[in-house]
């Protein structure tokens, strides 16, 4: 029989996001929070972290984060699939105006395009791939997207553009495929935060 390991407390104080975040995960996975966490802190550490300087300390806890923030958007984007979820609301379609502007000028600062026309045309592209959109939310995308002070999407017109099925949006899809970030908010955190969330992707 296999001896106990000796267990011990270790309370830290984090963010009320990242522990619904951490939350999540532990429920998929099956185990209790306790055993979740250990996992997760023991995968990331290695023989000579001891020995590791304050700085470096630091930068593999920052690590730690962010992969618990990458898996948190995979698994509540697998909980948001099982969801049925309410049609786009007008304050939920600004959410996700100020989101989706707010990524792509983020891109246009990696990218080298000419100009942000180019870029936009380039940004089409990878939404056409999952959906060709008529004219009228081309163009209604291309005001959003280069106009300085563009309308914002309304309830009606994102439902219309998603068929009333929120998790079937051309343009979020057109953005991971783009941006090549596959750790994308869900729609639904998209329509609650929106550009809250531009620092996490």
């Amino acid at each position: 029989m296999s001896e106990k390991m000796t267990k011990s407390q270790f309370n830290i104080k984090i963010s009320k996001d990242l522990l619904i975040r951490i939350k999540r995960q532990e429920m998929m996975s099956g185990k209790s929070l306790t055993e979740h966490i250990t996992d997760l802190i023991t995968n990331s550490l290695t023989d000579n972290d001891i020995q590791n300087n304050h700085s470096s300390s630091v930068k593999k806890f920052e690590d730690l984060e962010e992969r618990l923030l990458s898996l948190e958007s995979i698994v509540s984007n697998r909980e948001y699939l099982s969801q049925k979820l309410k049609p786009f609301t007008n304050s939920e379609a600004i959410n996700c105006t100020r989101f989706m502007r707010g990524v792509f000028d983020k891109e246009l600062d990696t990218k080298n395009f000419d100009n942000k026309s180019k870029a936009f045309d380039d940004f089409l592209k990878s939404v056409q791939a999952y959906e060709v959109l008529n004219e009228s939310f081309s163009d209604r995308l291309r005001e959003i997207m280069l106009d300085d002070k563009p309308s914002p999407w309304t309830g009606k017109e994102l439902n219309e553009l998603t068929g009333e099925n929120k998790c079937n949006c051309s343009i979020r899809k057109g953005l991971i495929n783009w941006t090549g970030k596959t750790d994308c908010p869900s729609q639904q955190e998209i329509c609650d935060r929106g550009e809250e969330l531009l620092s996490f992707f």
